[in-house]
């Protein structure tokens, strides 16, 4: 199953980003829209008014002017009255519909358009005065609403409206700084310490403290999975390095066993053959342990063993190492080495440190000595096998020879 790609998916911070700035833009528009058009209809209302008033004003006026039949007294009596804010045109007309007078607001061709289709819209009908006399109608009085202070109250209100969504997107902004600050920064935090646990195996990491209750809870629940997680982890870990501690050391003496003793030969088989330095393998065995065992016992015999492993362990260099191959047979690996003579005084240390008795556990003292044979690399084998197979038969030979001045000896004695 194909995994998601993260890099092309939103983030947290840009989804709640877009909520919040898509409904405080809906709230924006829909307050601005309810105060443009409550606004516009209460204007409207209080115009309307206003007309009936004019509209009737203007006929108060210009009703001396009509029954004389005076035209330029009807006009100077409506314009007198008509031409104020609000009023788009007034007209003036005897009882037979012809047209006596009338007054119109100039305006430019663009404002006009726009002015016409909205007092088309607001007024499509103009507000009416009859003017009586001796109870017959012999003129009327015909007002025309103009939509000047509406269409000034709506273009005021969206500027205001634009300049709310203005700060609402700075508001906006803001309010995404401070989320990236106390909601995604701590989330990130948390996802940057799962990282580096999965991956870097990084248990001593924690989530720091946000300041934020839901989310400090959070990462405290999660730091102490992390402890839990880090113990188990070192716990494993340390069961594991005991584990392959005990693959390659004998549990008796802690010296490297013979699956150890091989790979390290391989290893310095492959740094020769890189640098060109020699290296040897010193093969003994401790002469006497079949006595030490019989006569004192098994656990006189581990102790044996374990002086052994010590004094062998001390008399090398850091660099080299020591090895309990089986039994009582052990196994040095000298690397690098530049002459046998180097070898030698391994070898003069080795017989120094075996002569000092040792106290077994049942309170005697005995000592011994090992029989040594020795291998170097390339000269007596390329293999860890041709080697110590070579060492071993120089350390019976030395055994035989050890043993036969033992014999001759006493033979003498």
């Amino acid at each position: 199953m194909r995994m998601p790609d993260h890099g092309q998916l939103p983030t947290l911070r840009d989804l709640l980003a877009k909520v919040h700035l898509r409904l405080i833009l809906f709230a924006v528009a829909l307050a601005t829209a309810s105060l443009l058009v409550s606004g516009v209809l209460v204007i409207r209302g209080y115009a309307q008014r206003n007309l009936d008033l004019i509209a009737h004003t203007v006929a108060y006026t210009v009703e001396p002017a009509v029954v004389f039949g005076d035209p330029d007294a009807v006009r100077e009596g409506m314009v007198t009255v008509g031409a104020v804010g609000g009023v788009d045109r007034v007209e003036v007309s005897d009882a037979s519909g012809q047209l006596l007078a009338h007054w119109e607001h100039p305006h430019s061709d663009f404002h006009s358009y726009v002015e016409n289709l909205t007092n088309r819209i607001l007024w499509p009908n103009p507000s009416r005065e009859q003017i009586e006399r001796a109870g017959k109608p012999i003129a009327e009085v015909r007002v025309y609403g103009n939509s000047e202070g509406v269409l000034r109250y709506a273009l005021s209100g969206g500027i205001i409206a634009l300049c709310c969504l203005g700060l609402t997107v700075i508001a906006t902004r803001i309010l995404a700084q401070r989320l990236q600050q106390d909601v995604i920064n701590p989330l990130d935090h948390v996802a940057q310490v799962a990282h580096a646990v999965r991956s870097e195996r990084a248990f001593e990491r924690r989530v720091p403290s946000s300041g934020i209750a839901e989310i400090d809870r959070f990462g405290q629940d999660f730091n102490a999975l992390l402890a839990e997680l880090q113990g188990w982890h070192a716990g494993l870990t340390s069961e594991n390095a005991e584990l392959a501690r005990r693959a390659t050391h004998d549990p008796l003496t802690g010296l490297g066993n013979r699956a150890l003793f091989e790979r390290l030969v391989s290893d310095c088989i492959a740094e020769a053959l890189r640098t060109g330095q020699s290296f040897a393998v010193l093969y003994l065995d401790v002469d006497g342990f079949k006595q030490i065992n019989d006569v004192h016992g098994h656990e006189s015999g581990d102790a044996a063993l374990i002086a052994v492993a010590q004094r062998l362990r001390s008399s090398v260099r850091n660099i080299d190492f020591a090895f309990r191959l089986g039994g009582d047979e052990f196994a040095v690996l000298l690397a690098p080495v530049s002459s046998r003579v180097h070898v030698d005084a391994v070898l003069e240390r080795i017989d120094t440190a075996m002569e000092s008795p040792f106290r077994l556990p049942t309170g005697a003292s005995a000592s011994t000595t090992v029989s040594t044979g020795i291998a170097f690399y390339p000269d007596d084998g390329v293999s860890p096998q041709d080697l110590l197979r070579r060492a071993d038969a120089e350390m019976y030979e030395h055994k035989k020879g050890r043993r036969e001045e033992s014999n001759e000896r006493k033979n003498n004695a």
